[in-house]
């Protein structure tokens, strides 16, 4: 991870990475919903950060307690985010609860750090901001013509995916290249396909079930 957080871009491989992660871990397991902690400040930090890149797509995704699954992943669901994190810390304090508190090393270079500073100081003059980013969220509707399509299966492994490789696949890739920007943004232009020009396929990282470690 230090390697690739010279690139500016290292909470895009985790977040993809671990959400895969997790998904693997609870079908080994043998879970059938995947539950996260994710409460109101970070769903709005969310919400605020796709209206800044102009996500249209995934601020439409954004809404709701969770997802139904789709193409075959597990339902998810989100219980807190209606909680902010001042209210989920204090039950944790006294109910005497363990919680973590400790920052990602690398949280400083990330761009949602910008979109959570600059969440207080919407807080600080509206303190209904952080709700009432989260609802616009749930209430928002893409008109037909803007909406993605509906969602694949991915060429390598199996996953869902809205291309021909998942992101998860396509980040491997870029880093399997040397290049770990290469699935991110526009340089992904060049990874929806089987593998590149030429590449012998044994080259190729894939996330097959098999290769997942055990958890």
């Amino acid at each position: 991870m230090d390697a690739v957080a010279r690139s500016r871009s290292c909470c895009t491989f985790c977040g993809v990475l671990w959400r895969r992660a997790l998904e693997e871990a609870a079908r080994l397991v043998g879970a059938t919903h995947v539950v996260t902690g994710h409460n109101a400040d970070d769903m709005a930090e969310t919400v605020l950060m796709n209206f800044l890149r102009g996500d249209a797509g995934r601020l439409a995704r954004g809404g709701g307690l969770g997802s139904p699954g789709e193409g075959g992943a597990l339902p998810r669901c989100r219980p807190l985010q209606l909680a902010s994190q001042k209210e989920v810390v204090l039950y944790a304090h006294f109910r005497r609860l363990d919680y973590f508190s400790e920052e990602c090393v690398y949280a400083p270079e990330a761009f949602r750090g910008h979109a959570r500073d600059l969440l207080k100081l919407l807080e600080a003059a509206r303190p209904s901001a952080v709700l009432d980013l989260v609802h616009s969220a749930e209430r928002l509707a893409l008109a037909p013509t803007a909406r993605p399509p509906p969602p694949s299966a991915c060429s390598r492994c199996g996953a869902l995916a809205s291309r021909a490789l998942c992101q998860a696949c396509a980040l491997l890739e870029g880093l399997d290249r040397g290049r770990p920007r290469l699935a991110i943004g526009k340089g992904r232009r060049g990874l929806d396909e089987v593998g590149p020009p030429g590449a012998p396929q044994e080259r190729v990282r894939t996330l097959a079930p098999e290769a997942v470690p055990s958890f």
